[in-house]
């Protein structure tokens, strides 16, 4: 979450909107007493004259009766207000906000406005309910100036800090959705026809991936300026609203698969029957307990933990899953016969990988025992007791997407040969990158996705692509990230048995800060491919972020181990590693082992300041400042998706000790 909407500051005073006491007073709080503590608060200094406050409230009046008019409303103020703090202090011939003022919507709205924290920041623009003093009688002359100028001022101080933390709540593409739609009813309660404040909205919902939002939020733009003006959107409008459009993830195509056993009239029948479980013909189940490793007993947990597999598997309504218990019988007492009795179409079993506390599971296709689809999954105690739902929700959900597919089309089809080379090509402009490397491999990837679009690899690869576009841009555009998440879904879509999709949606959810979902997917993703090197490196790198960067530097090691010459990434997550290690030299040597150290130039930086090498600190850093103009060393070090604050200040330090402001 970018806020915590709930923990409001108490606010006693009301200056926006309609002035008001939120707590009991005597009689009625005077409507120039609202007006007086307001003008303290936007004074310099939070002090003002007597003299020039009573000529602002009583501009009609003699001196000496506006003079007497202003101890008489300091009389009643102090009568009226319950606490002990004042709201109004006296300094001979100056007034001053006293610390009871600071119990106001106004003084707290200009006291978070300043705030390094973004959720403070979007709480001052949430706290900024209606106009400033709404509903006050403006006076005479001088005091109606006073008005006009301030609630301008006023305004623009909330329209600028709503169009700043939109567009920092949208970084990563994923603020929550109910926040900018405070923030937009504030915006376009203070200027309904300001359409600046209907472009800020648009974009921020675009970078937030929320298309339909975008296109209501113009759609009431184009209503208010036809209704009020007779006009059309602005041009830099229109720019907006095709870049989004041109730049938003295409949603996914329906998978179109053919069956000779399944028509659609059938489907809908199945779907729409409660009773369809019991519908004769469909493929039934069957679940063994684990074997154990020799000359050991199985753990009872583990055999629990696929009688948990088989009750979650029963929901599903395209297969028929048989007990437990007779499947284990017949598992237990080896009966070939009982076994054949069983019916089964599909067998899962399973066994403990020696010298591990790993579980291996296979599906296989009976009778002719040819394996659909196998998996490892860690199930040590210590682990087990903690994710003993969340293993269980992964291999159900996995093991019914493979049964429903291939039920559906007896496996996927190899990739078109077009396709696979297209592939192949990009693959291999992906071992060293840079930018234009990076668009030439996508767009080999997406000439395979035309060729072949259930190629589930090319989609991820796109993914991929995408995130690592995003990054060296400076991170900057959260729908290169939008688009990546897509087109990682998408992969899953068309085979959730194949594990780079799931990878790939958990490398751009880590960039997008949504760390629990980021933990959950590479763990789905490595019990689906455990001796994948390329996913070894990025979760290796993901858990470094994460805030393990020993276990992280664990499979770093199996990593390389299984790809002794890997691509230059493999080294600049190493890198990235070693710095939370607070290896610096081991990072400075990885870096060294790239073709091209374009996307390790922070890294290069940050180390060499750490170590002392202040004339290269120097270089790297305005390579830094020429790559990445207007970014602050704290900008740059929240590129890297850290869940821990303190790495983030780290890097910061690093690259400040660099030279970066």
């Amino acid at each position: 979450m970018v806020s915590r909407m709930d923990d409001k500051p108490f606010i006693a005073l009301r200056l926006v909107g309609i002035p008001h006491l939120t707590v009991t007073g005597e009689g009625v709080f005077p409507a120039k007493g609202y007006v007086l503590v307001a003008m303290l608060l936007l004074a310099g200094n939070r002090r003002m004259s007597r003299q020039a406050i009573a000529a602002l409230l009583w501009d009609d009046a003699p001196e000496e009766k506006a003079l007497t008019n202003l101890r008489q409303l300091l009389v009643r103020i102090h009568r009226m207000w319950p606490y002990a703090d004042p709201l109004v202090e006296t300094s001979g011939p100056h007034l001053a906000a006293g610390p009871g003022a600071d119990r106001s919507d106004l003084a707290a709205i200009l006291r978070l406005a300043k705030s390094g924290v973004l959720a403070e920041r979007v709480q001052a623009v949430l706290l900024a309910k209606g106009d400033f003093l709404d509903s006050i009688d403006s006076g005479g002359p001088e005091l109606s100036q006073w008005f006009r100028s301030e609630r301008e001022r006023f305004r623009r101080i909330v329209l600028t800090l709503a169009s700043e933390v939109l567009v920092e709540m949208t970084r990563y593409g994923r603020a929550p959705e109910r926040e900018i739609d405070l923030i937009g009813e504030v915006m376009l309660a203070l200027e309904p026809e300001r359409e600046e404040s209907y472009r800020v909205l648009i974009e921020a919902y675009g970078r937030n991936g929320n298309i339909p939002a975008v296109n209501r939020v113009h759609a009431s733009l184009t209503d208010m300026l036809h209704r009020e003006f007779g006009a059309e959107p602005r041009p830099q409008t229109i720019a907006t609203l095709r870049r989004i459009l041109a730049s938003a993830p295409q949603p996914p195509p329906r998978m179109q698969v053919t069956s000779e056993r399944r028509n659609v009239s059938d489907e809908r029948l199945l779907m729409a029957s409660p009773a369809a479980p019991r519908l004769p013909g469909l493929p039934r189940v069957a679940l063994f307990p684990p074997r154990p490793i020799p000359g050991r007993m199985l753990d009872p947990l583990h055999r629990a933990l696929i009688e948990d597999v088989a009750n979650d598997l029963s929901r599903h309504r395209t297969f028929a899953v048989l007990a437990p218990h007779s499947s284990f019988h017949v598992a237990d007492t080896g009966d070939a016969r009982r076994f054949a009795c069983l019916g089964s179409a599909y067998l899962i079993t399973g066994f403990m990988v020696p010298g591990s506390e790993r579980m291996a599971l296979r599906l296989t296709r009976q009778p002719d025992e040819e394996i659909v689809w196998a998996a490892e999954y860690l199930v040590s105690p210590e682990r087990l007791a903690l994710s003993f739902r969340l293993i269980t929700r992964q291999i159900a959900a996995t093991l019914a997407n493979e049964i429903e597919r291939d039920q559906l089309d007896r496996s996927r089809a190899d990739p078109k040969p077009a396709a696979y080379c297209h592939y192949l090509e990009g693959q291999a402009r992906l071992h060293s990158f840079d930018l234009a490397r990076l668009r030439r491999a996508r767009a080999e990837f997406k000439q395979a996705t035309e060729e072949d679009g259930d190629f589930a690899p090319s989609r991820a690869r796109i993914a991929q692509t995408l995130q690592l576009e995003w990054l060296l841009l400076g991170g900057t555009d959260p729908s290169l990230l939008n688009q990546a998440r897509a087109e990682a879904d998408l992969a899953m879509t068309i085979d959730p048995g194949h594990g780079t999709g799931h990878w790939m949606s958990a490398v751009v959810a880590l960039y997008q800060h949504d760390f629990d979902y980021t933990a959950e997917k590479f763990m789905e993703a490595e019990a689906l491919n455990p001796h994948s090197a390329d996913l070894l490196a990025h979760h290796a790198d993901a858990l470094s972020h994460l805030g393990e960067p020993e276990l992280g530097w664990e499979r770093f090691q199996r990593a390389l181990e299984l790809n002794p010459f890997p691509p230059d990434y493999y080294w600049w997550f190493g890198a990235t590693i070693a710095i939370r290690r607070r290896r610096f030299e081991e990072a400075i040597a990885l870096c060294a082992r790239m073709e091209n150290d374009e996307s390790v130039i922070r890294v290069l930086a940050m180390c060499h300041a750490f170590v002392g090498d202040a004339a290269m600190a120097r270089h790297y850093g305005r390579r830094v400042m020429d790559t990445y103009p207007g970014m602050s060393a704290l900008d740059l070090a929240r590129l890297a998706p850290d869940r821990r604050q303190a790495d983030i200040e780290f890097c910061a330090q690093g690259l400040r000790l660099a030279g970066l402001s």
